[in-house]
């Protein structure tokens, strides 16, 4: 099982991944960053690529539950961006969307700059909007 947090703006995120005989079942878990309680009823979209964010294209969409939970069957690839919207909280902001974590320093020094600055273990940003 992979897990993936991403913690960024109002929103947590917490992503498991389950690849088993019929499937990849993605699991999304969204609390609220200010209060950590579960984001019942939030809207989790994922999209293949930028261009599909972009465009508002998702390749899947899913609502909470009370847990803060969306449970989402999906076709396993290497990448995908999510977006968790909560009436108007995102987990990003206009026009930078999260695209991984560093890991390294290099990492850091090979990436176009960051704001908020980068650092190990923060959020990698994608700008796509060129602004």
């Amino acid at each position: 099982m992979q897990k993936v947090t991403i913690f960024f703006l109002l929103i947590l995120l917490g992503l498991s991944c389950n690849k088993g005989q019929t499937g990849t079942t993605l699991t999304v878990t969204v609390t609220d960053g200010r209060t950590g309680a579960p984001a019942a009823g939030a809207s989790v979209f994922l999209y293949e690529s930028s261009a599909g964010v972009t465009s508002n294209t998702s390749k899947y969409s899913a609502t909470t539950d009370q847990s803060g939970q969306a449970s989402i069957n999906i076709v396993f690839l290497s990448q995908y961006f999510v977006i968790a919207q909560q009436a108007n909280e995102k987990n990003y902001y206009s026009g930078l969307i999260p695209s991984g974590i560093f890991k390294t320093q290099a990492d850091i020094q090979f990436t176009p700059a960051q704001t908020p600055p980068a650092a190990i273990g923060g959020v990698k940003f994608k700008d796509i909007n060129g602004d």
